[in-house]
């Protein structure tokens, strides 16, 4: 049995949580969540404890270890097989394979996971092939191999809590449409007409497109709203975070391109509109506050005292909505296009995107190369049927050396 559901019953249990992720934005937003709640939980204001049984990370083992003395965590996972470390105390697996064995040897009631690109994919599966909730906000998982995921999902009954602010939002207008058990992944019905997730438009929402084109990387991670990892704030400015997000909703909530959508919405305080059949539309506001969503993913069916910011209407002056100009932001299309090709496509623009994001970052590439990158990828490498996560994998290694040799040209100035 789920822990939501038990806790639906009024059962008051310890939810067992592991955080892959935890040295990033993510995962350090909900290291602070779970200390909220315990907080409150022991002054008698939360129904549920959390236990963090593991933490996850990619190679700062510093940190790492340093999450795990202070909350008397010993089970760790660290991708990175480099350098020796000083493990003394601790049980640390190493490898690619880390964090799969990590959920394995613990079993916890909660995964979040917050590794950021393809590398998540195989413990979000490991998770639902367990019969584990997932708090998702790595959305690669989804984007890449979505279809492995939703399979593992409905064959173990595990849910997948959106943890992204927009997804969270469409989760929460639908709770109130279709009722308050209504989890992820399970396909709406067709009371739904469509689903709307809002982009801030990023810190070049209204430069020109000559202005653009000399952007640097402090200039497109200098976020107006959010606080993000740099990959994150680059796909922002592109748009491409936005992209990538539809295609999870696609994935999500069983809902086909053409009854999905995004509008520009500067200050980010609409996360999502869903519009039913009667042409009624429910929105959900909050904060820009990730630990808003991050509590939702990791209390529900509850509603704790939150640990996030308190939206202050009577401070809002006005709500501004626009279109996206598909000229200067042309990654939404591309989302688009991919969630009607199907198959790998997905895996293909999340790879191609992954290493133009890098190369722009690393001073390789100016920043509208990342699009240009990114369309030659998908036009290049062909979309295949996905039996397999052999089959996404090789997908993202094929657009990743596509990808690779375009920005190669590039520093080779052959443009």
């Amino acid at each position: 049995m789920h822990t939501q559901r038990a806790n639906a019953k009024g059962e008051q249990r310890t939810k067992r949580v592991v955080v892959l992720g935890s040295t990033g934005s993510i995962g350090k937003q909900t290291l602070e969540v779970v200390a909220h709640n315990n907080a409150e939980h022991d002054r008698g204001r939360s129904p549920e404890r959390f236990k963090i049984v593991g933490l996850g990370a990619g190679s700062d083992f510093a940190t790492l270890r340093g999450q795990g003395e202070l909350l008397g965590i010993a089970d760790l996972a660290l991708n990175d097989t480099g350098a020796a470390l000083d493990e003394s105390g601790l049980r640390v697996r190493r490898g690619n394979d880390a964090a799969r064995r990590l959920i394995e040897d613990t079993h916890p009631d909660l995964v979040v996971a917050a590794i950021v690109g393809i590398a998540g994919l195989d413990s979000v599966l490991c998770a639902l092939e367990l019969g584990i909730d997932v708090a998702l906000a790595n959305k690669e998982s989804l984007v890449a191999g979505g279809s492995l995921v939703l399979a593992a999902a409905r064959k173990s009954g595990a849910c997948i809590f959106p943890v992204d602010s927009e997804h969270s939002g469409v989760w929460q207008c639908l709770l109130g449409i279709l009722g308050t058990d209504y989890t992820p992944p399970a396909p709406i019905n067709d009371s739904i007409r469509r689903i709307t997730l809002t982009a801030s438009g990023g810190p070049f929402r209204q430069w020109s497109l000559d202005d653009i084109a000399s952007a640097t990387p402090s200039d497109a991670i200098n976020h107006p709203n959010w606080s993000m990892g740099a990959k994150v704030s680059i796909d922002s400015a592109t748009l491409m975070n936005k992209g990538l997000e539809l295609i999870e909703a696609h994935w999500l909530f069983g809902v086909d391109a053409d009854r999905l959508d995004a509008i520009i919405h500067p200050q980010s305080i609409v996360h999502a509109f869903v519009e039913c059949v009667d042409h009624s539309v429910i929105a959900q506001l909050g904060a820009a506050d990730m630990r808003c969503p991050i509590q939702h993913a990791l209390a529900f069916p509850n509603r704790n005292n939150g640990a996030c910011q308190t939206l202050d209407l009577q401070s809002l002056s006005r709500l501004d909505f626009s279109p996206i100009d598909s000229d200067r932001f042309p990654a939404v299309g591309f989302a688009l296009d991919a969630i009607r090709a199907g198959g790998t496509a997905g895996a293909v623009l999340n790879a191609g995107n992954e290493v133009a994001v890098r190369a722009f970052l690393d001073g390789q590439i100016d920043f509208l190369r990342i699009g240009e990158v990114v369309a030659r990828v998908i036009d290049t490498v062909p979309t295949q049927p996905i039996q397999s996560i052999d089959d996404v994998l090789a997908a993202d290694a094929a657009a990743r050396e596509c990808a690779l040799r375009l920005t190669g040209s590039v520093i080779g100035g052959t443009r």
